[in-house]
């Protein structure tokens, strides 16, 4: 099987039908049970004759490893994706979320964008060349981990702390790229060189218990109350890094919600309030506001046991999302000025990481450039920076580069990926499979 004569209408066939079936496992974390996806993923694997081989963080939490050795000492390339994904409002949904539904040239279900199409989009690229009798020059490493959802605790970190010997350098193609945009010119894809970090914030509340029938004024509630009031009214200054001032320049010419160059004043101090303003789409507006600053966004409360009893504690929980030339200890500061200096209270960073970065003249990003371009020629990939994390950044410590793609980037795909609804075209689901075909076999062969 040569590459001229590849069946790209049966490939679309085979791995919808292998995305479908990948969905009905139900890895939903927590508890994760990644384990059953990664013994379906093996059984796919062993059929095609790869080597395999899982392994258990812990009871049930599934880690696999597999791909294609190479001929030389090269450095290797990964194939990273998660097995885990978010939990369901079943009855929020259009379709049941874990039938693998196929209809109309779609498919439904959780993790259909996040992320088991990237994993079927790997697998299936790996497959091909085999079956083409593709001799790598460098390791291929197909990795589907635990627990990504969760911070990689069971995953990929624990992958790296006990198998140490599989990180050897290299480089990686991950999960993380952008909601994309569709203009009149064609289409810029969004590539994920950089991502945000994250500081998980618990503030913790003293005050003083009593019977609520009758208030007193040391009651914790309130005083947690007027805090996340606070840290909601607080608007963070404007920093600019390299990849967004990038982004933000390639877009500019491309959008037509107002002149370009009124569009680039989004990167000035003095007009970025005003021109973000008149951003009519609010995903764009809060997604660009997003990248532009560092967000404080309270997500858990809990306070006392019962309506008559004022408690004697409580604490609240704010995700924190750092940009580039931030710390966890700047957050804390910003944090506790929000506060305004409340007697008793307590601030525990719960998780923390720093914001991370992969080069932009990589032989991989250029190569991933133009695969996409060969199947696409309306096509361009562009520098993102994700406002989420992902694995990426584990691998980035390690020195490592890594690129997150994301070849999905119809209306609404960003918001679908952790709500209702999810779902991927097959057209997509083929994209990635070309591109990850063409780039592998360059970069490796």
């Amino acid at each position: 099987m040569s590459d001229h004569i590849v069946d790209w209408e049966q490939v679309k066939l085979e791995a919808s039908a292998l995305l479908s079936r990948y969905i009905q496992v139900n890895t939903v974390n927590p508890p994760g049970n990644e384990l059953s996806g990664a013994f379906f993923l093996r059984s796919v694997l062993l059929k095609e004759g790869f080597e395999v081989e899982i392994t258990e963080s812990v009871t049930g939490r599934g880690n696999l490893v597999s791909g294609l050795k190479g001929t030389e000492r090269m450095l290797p390339l990964y194939l990273l994706h998660h097995i885990d994904v978010v939990p369901v409002e079943e009855d929020k949904w259009q379709y049941p979320p874990f039938s693998g539904l196929i209809q109309d040239g779609e498919i439904w279900g959780r993790g259909s964008l996040d992320c088991k199409s990237l994993g079927v989009m790997e697998l299936m690229a790996l497959i091909i060349l085999k079956r083409q009798g593709f001799k790598p020059k460098r390791d291929v490493v197909l990795l589907a981990t635990a627990d990504e959802e969760a911070g990689g605790k069971w995953g990929i970190e624990w992958m790296i702390r006990n198998h140490p010997d599989l990180f050897r350098g290299g480089a990686v193609i991950n999960e993380g790229g952008g909601p994309g945009l569709t203009t009149r010119k064609g289409k810029l894809y969004f590539c994920q060189t950089a991502e945000k970090g994250v500081c998980w914030l618990r503030l913790k509340f003293k005050g003083v218990p009593g019977h609520a029938s009758i208030p007193h004024g040391h009651n914790c509630v309130v005083q947690m109350a007027q805090v996340i009031e606070n840290i909601s009214r607080f608007r963070p200054p404007l920093q600019v890094s390299e990849v967004v001032e990038r982004l933000v320049r390639r877009i500019a010419p491309e959008q037509v919600i107002m002149d370009p160059a009124e569009f680039l004043l989004l990167l000035s101090p003095d007009d970025h309030d005003r021109v973000l303003e008149k951003i009519p789409g609010e995903n764009f507006r809060n997604l660009l506001s997003a990248l532009l600053h560092n967000t404080f966004v309270p997500t858990v409360v809990k306070g006392g046991s019962k309506s008559n009893v004022i408690p004697s504690e409580c604490y609240c929980e704010i995700d924190c999302r750092m940009l580039p030339g931030n710390r966890p200890e700047d957050i804390l500061r910003t944090i506790k000025g929000c506060a305004g200096g409340i007697e008793g209270l307590e601030i525990e960073i719960i998780d923390s990481s720093v914001p991370s970065a992969s080069p932009l003249d990589h032989e991989l990003y250029h190569l991933l450039s133009r695969a996409m371009k060969k199947y696409d020629p309306q096509a361009e990939l562009v520098p993102y920076m994700s406002t989420g994390a992902s694995d990426s950044r584990y691998f980035r410590e390690m020195g490592m580069a890594a690129y997150g793609i994301q070849t999905d980037i119809t209306p609404g795909a960003l918001e679908r990926m952790h709500g209702h609804n999810e779902r991927i075209s097959t057209e997509s689901l083929l994209f990635g499979i070309q591109v990850f075909h063409e780039a592998v076999k360059e970069f490796c062969g």
